[in-house]
């Protein structure tokens, strides 16, 4: 979704989709690729022109990663090559390390369980039918059948699960707790993993 020379994912598709993004990636088929700072939404910062160090105009996605909330972000002790973004004593690795709610936590509990999923791992995909902004597909092997939902919207979108007693496995809404059957709302910018 990111990498070095185009604008990073929370800045194109916005900090509330982040979550969704990060479930888009860890779920599809292939090797998924993480660029540095993406598991911490940082956003592209805007450089000054006496600071621009690349023509092309691609600083804004290649400024220094944010560890904490020390001098230059925990970067380096000396001069960063760029400026700092004006969130990063926010927005940096010790401040969402602590929080179990933020985006870090979020994709650490992706990675668990990609690496604990065959279906997710090696498994094959079927896309299903979904409205307008939602992506609804399948991944399965023998014995393990997900259904991953994902809504890009900022509207409440109904979806149908190809099963009548799914589990959840994971959502990025907090507040979801569990599935009741088949039918069931996704939230704005939600996306969810259901075993099915």
């Amino acid at each position: 979704l990111s990498n070095h020379d185009r604008s990073r994912a929370a800045t194109r598709y916005g900090l509330e989709n982040a979550r969704v993004a990060a479930m888009l990636l860890l779920t599809l088929r292939g090797t998924p690729f993480i660029y540095y700072g993406e598991e911490i939404g940082m956003t592209d910062v805007p450089i000054p022109p006496e600071r621009v160090v690349d023509v092309a105009g691609r600083d804004p996605e290649r400024t220094p990663m944010q560890w904490d909330a020390s001098a230059n972000a925990g970067f380096t002790t000396g001069a960063p090559w760029l400026p700092m973004a004006a969130d990063a004593d926010r927005v940096n690795v010790a401040e969402q390390r602590r929080d179990p709610t933020s985006l870090l936590s979020f994709y650490r509990r992706l990675l668990r369980i990609r690496r604990a999923s065959d279906a997710l791992r090696t498994g094959t995909y079927r896309s299903l039918p979904s409205p307008r902004g939602v992506y609804l597909f399948e991944r399965a092997v023998a014995g393990e059948r997900l259904t991953v939902g994902l809504n890009f919207t900022a509207t409440r979108r109904r979806i149908a699960l190809p099963s009548d007693r799914p589990a959840l496995v994971l959502s990025s809404d907090p507040g979801r707790e569990g599935l009741a059957g088949r039918d069931l709302v996704l939230e704005p910018h939600e996306g969810l993993i259901a075993r099915t």
